[in-house]
């Protein structure tokens, strides 16, 4: 009879829509989708202000720099309260919807506008659909996937991501010199509108299997099904893990916003990831600030040079990114963060050096040149070493809490308020390292700027050794269901 009642309860076709593969499928092209969507319109962004908003060319600079940082700010404003709202959902499932449908809103707004405040307002809504998809994406990927494989899960979905930042401005500057305008944000709007329906199909694990729990004679019953001692009577919609119940069983009250983020950010785990992920985002801002403009100075390159330099820099990360994941899972974040930061400091001053020619390898053009591309390659391969910190410290720590005092986080979950910290500092990184390295480069030079970031890169690299742990997250308590 049980088997009849679980194969009613079963969604059509819940298996292969449940299965890890078609979750990590759906998350990883939202979040492809949102950073393509993010570098998507640079390359066009002086069209669409001059050709269709009329704007005058010698305002183009100091407008394209404003709509680039609302874009930085509006995530680092509305991740706290976005994170608050995916956790008090009932399911992911809607969060998500709702941020790819904003992020399509948006799209089309910017697209269509023939008005100065249109485009700005499109930014804005992708700007809070990107932010979603993206926090609630993580958290769907805590939720489904096992801890032991969660390093490699989290490194699959940013190696994904950063083929999006590679591909969308390429693509766009192709299609719009070779299809049109409206052929190049079409192509925009198939991607978003597939994954909106591809979320649709999914089912989220922790949904469509049952969860077990122990009794107290050892035995694993599935939550909700009755049991020999269970009442004749007994409500169906009522979840009892036993006939006795526990203190920690009762329903938790809900911490307010300052409580939770306060006790959240007392774990020194966090703030130490937090902080490796501020660093690691201003070193990606700081090579899309400074090195066109720099090449062009130093080598007289065009654009075309520029955007091959930046793919050999990037393309490396999409191989990395799961290698590295499944050295997190192995060994933690401690080794493969300090490492990585070390090495960074290394690169980064082989990267201002090049062309100083107090340095035998400026000894030639063709070797400053060689040198340069080396250290860009090398920065390429380490940057994924330093990636996901945060995201990481954050699951053990949430695992922790959770483990010790069952409900301290609320009844809705953490994952999404915790992860939208995560979007915080990244885009928080992202704004002063722009500001940094630009500022720096005009004050003190280039090579001396890049020093300086070398140095945060060896003090980042010695915090890491010594207030990090040997650790990867653990699995939960419960998490151990038969896998369909």
């Amino acid at each position: 009879m049980s088997d009849t009642r679980s194969s009613e309860k079963e969604p059509w076709g819940y298996r292969w829509r449940s299965s890890t593969f078609f979750i990590l499928g759906c998350i990883t092209i939202a979040l492809f989708a949102e950073t393509f969507l993010y570098d998507f319109i640079v390359p066009i962004l002086p069209y669409i202000l001059e050709q269709r908003n009329g704007v005058d060319p010698d305002d183009i600079q100091k407008l394209t720099y404003q709509i680039l940082t609302v874009y930085g700010v509006v995530l680092v404003f509305s991740g706290p309260f976005i994170g608050q709202w995916a956790d008090k959902a009932k399911t992911r499932r809607t969060p998500l919807i709702i941020s790819l449908a904003v992020s399509i809103v948006g799209t089309v707004i910017l697209a269509a506008s023939t008005h100065l405040y249109g485009v700005f307002i499109g930014r804005i809504l992708q700007a809070i659909g990107g932010t979603g998809a993206w926090i609630v994406g993580m958290a769907t990927i805590r939720d489904s996937i096992d801890a032991k494989d969660i390093g490699k899960a989290f490194g699959f979905a940013l190696g994904c991501s950063n083929m999006g930042a590679l591909a969308g401005p390429v693509l766009s500057g192709l299609l719009l010199e070779y299809s049109g305008y409206w052929m190049t944000w079409t192509s925009v709007l198939l991607v978003l509108a597939l994954d909106i329906v591809m979320r649709c199909i999914m089912v989220e694990k922790k949904k469509a299997q049952p969860e077990f729990v122990k009794d107290t004679d050892g035995c694993r019953y599935p939550v909700g099904e009755p049991r020999e001692d269970s009442a004749l009577l007994s409500d169906s919609s009522v979840e009892s893990y036993d006939a006795t119940e526990r203190p920690h069983d009762k329903k938790q009250p809900d911490l307010s916003t300052i409580e939770f983020y306060k006790l959240v950010l007392s774990q020194r785990g966090v703030i130490i990831g937090l902080s490796a992920s501020v660093v690691y985002a201003s070193m990606l801002a700081s090579y899309s600030t400074t090195i066109p403009a720099h090449v062009k100075i130093a080598f007289g390159w065009g654009s075309g040079p520029t955007g091959i330099l930046f793919a050999a820099m990037q393309a490396p990360a999409i191989v990395m990114s799961p290698l590295c994941g499944w050295l997190r899972d192995v060994v933690g974040t401690r080794k493969p963060a300090t490492a990585g930061y070390a090495i960074l400091a290394i690169l980064l001053f082989l990267l201002g050096a090049a062309d100083q020619e107090q340095f035998p390898w400026a000894a030639s053009r063709e070797s400053m040149i060689a040198t340069y591309v080396v250290a860009v390659v090398g920065i390429g391969l380490a940057t994924d070493l330093t990636s996901s910190v945060a995201i990481c410290e954050i699951t053990c720590a949430i695992d922790d809490l959770e483990t010790k005092q069952p409900g301290a986080l609320g009844n809705g979950g953490a994952y999404s308020r915790c992860y939208s910290l995560t979007n915080v500092s990244y885009s928080l990184g992202l704004t002063i390292g722009s500001f940094l390295s630009g500022y720096l480069t005009d004050s003190i030079s280039y090579f001396f700027m890049n020093c300086a970031f070398a140095i945060t890169c060896v003090i980042t690299s010695v915090v890491a050794f010594t207030m990090l742990h040997d650790r990867a997250p653990e699995p939960k308590e419960n998490s151990d269901s038969d896998e369909a």
